[in-house]
């Protein structure tokens, strides 16, 4: 577990005296392991020499600044396969220019970026250190697994026979519940299946590291299967213990045009005793459909089997608008990119209202994903999102799931862990 004191940090910064004073503070605030750089540059050795947890980083420097060193830690975190560290950016500049800045290092795959204005504060310091230990310790890889490797690094590094393998063995592909919240009662009310690969190389792999390989093999359905399989017996248990919440799995839309999906998703709930109500199918659009009428078809189809429809990463494309005016949703799912933004950002703000409202015309439920806090939950709340998911509640296995949902447990402004 990451603590303050073994949390390991690097401050980028030009101005000698802003640096010193961050590195005392960081220090008088319990951190162990403070180093520090005048640029770019200087930076990129010190990352070279040391694993670092969380960087702050001033946006203009010479030699090498802010955006550069986001380009530099893009690439060479893409030729690793390494995760980047958490980022802080300190700025004199404009809050346009730090918001900017920070929708740089999230395109460029930060996993946690903030911005604060310099002069610094020790109160502002105090609070960056709480939400980043928070964050870091909300989702974390098995005992003796390291952490993600990038997509690009696995293109070439997984080979045919790992895939067949992994999909004949099923060990290796785990199947993880991520509650979602009600907003306004805590509750857990539903969930989503996420599926996780524990390749005994390349560690604990997610969805988007491996999906694009294993649908290009054209075994992307055989996968799905599996996950509805599990999340059937999941259902059942669910049952037993007196609980009915809606479980969604999701799907490339190469594997919804298959036109026998919904027959066999039926046929499978009808032999498990599980109501189709209780079965979301949420569509992912990491690749195009090829066959828009074989996927219109099938969406329609598990409609009128009573499965319900989910449209995932809402408000990030025009594709995902013509979905929602051509198919029989049932859900809309906020893209993370804005829950993340919009408490900050007003241009955010307007973009979430507006899909709240979409929803609540249409009769659709709406659920935020990506979801960092409690004050993020209360305001989704006020302003009519009924669920929400992400940081607050961790992908946990079934087991742990169950327990959760069987004691009605309760989000409580803290994190609900696995």
């Amino acid at each position: 577990m990451k603590t303050v004191a073994n949390l390991s940090v690097l401050v980028v910064e030009d101005e000698p005296l802003q640096k010193i004073f961050a590195v005392e503070k960081l220090r008088e605030l319990g951190c162990i392991s403070v180093v520090d750089a005048a640029d770019g540059m200087e930076a990129m050795e010190r990352l070279s020499e040391r694993h670092i947890d969380l960087i702050f980083c001033d946006i203009g420097m010479p030699n090498m600044d802010g955006s550069q060193f986001v380009l530099a830690q893009d690439r060479s975190a893409q030729s690793a396969g390494k995760e980047l560290p958490m980022l802080v950016w300190m700025s004199v500049h404009a809050e346009d220019v730090r918001e900017s800045h920070l929708q740089l290092a999230y395109s460029a795959g930060f996993p946690f970026v903030e911005a604060i204005a310099k002069p610094l504060s020790l109160p502002a310091l105090e609070s960056i250190l709480a939400t980043a230990l928070k964050l870091m310790n909300a989702i974390k890889p098995p005992p003796g697994r390291s952490g993600k490797t990038t997509p690009a690094a696995m293109d070439g590094a997984i080979g045919d026979d790992d895939i067949l393998r992994a999909i004949c063995d099923t060990s290796e592909f785990e199947v993880r519940y991520q509650p979602q919240i009600a907003l306004e009662t805590k509750t857990i009310i539903g969930a989503d299946a996420m599926v996780r690969w524990s390749h005994p190389k390349f560690s604990y792999l997610v969805p988007e590291q491996f999906m694009t390989l294993i649908e290009r093999q054209g075994l992307g359905l055989m996968l799905f299967y599996r996950t509805v399989n599990h999340v059937l017996k999941t259902q059942q248990r669910l049952a037993h213990i007196g609980c009915s919440i809606p479980i969604c799995i999701k799907a490339s839309a190469s594997t919804l045009e298959t036109p026998e999906i919904a027959d066999y998703l039926y046929e499978r709930s009808q032999r498990y005793g599980i109501a189709s109500s209780l079965i979301t199918v949420g569509i992912s659009e990491e690749e195009p459909s090829q066959h828009a009428l074989k996927l219109a078809a099938s969406l329609n189809r598990l409609r009128l089997r009573g499965f319900g429809l989910s449209i995932d990463d809402f408000g990030s494309g025009i594709s995902t608008m013509k979905l929602l005016s051509q198919m029989p949703f049932t859900e809309i799912r906020i893209d993370r990119h804005f829950v993340r933004q919009f408490l900050r950002q007003p241009q955010c703000r307007v973009i979430v209202e507006s899909i709240i409202g979409i929803a609540k015309r249409l009769q659709l439920t709406v659920t935020a994903e990506g979801i960092e806090n409690a004050r993020q939950m209360e305001v989704l709340a006020a302003m009519g999102c009924g669920r929400g998911q992400g940081y607050i509640a961790a992908p946990m296995r079934q087991e742990d799931f169950l327990n959760k949902v069987g004691a009605n447990q309760l989000f409580n402004n803290g994190l609900i862990n696995a």
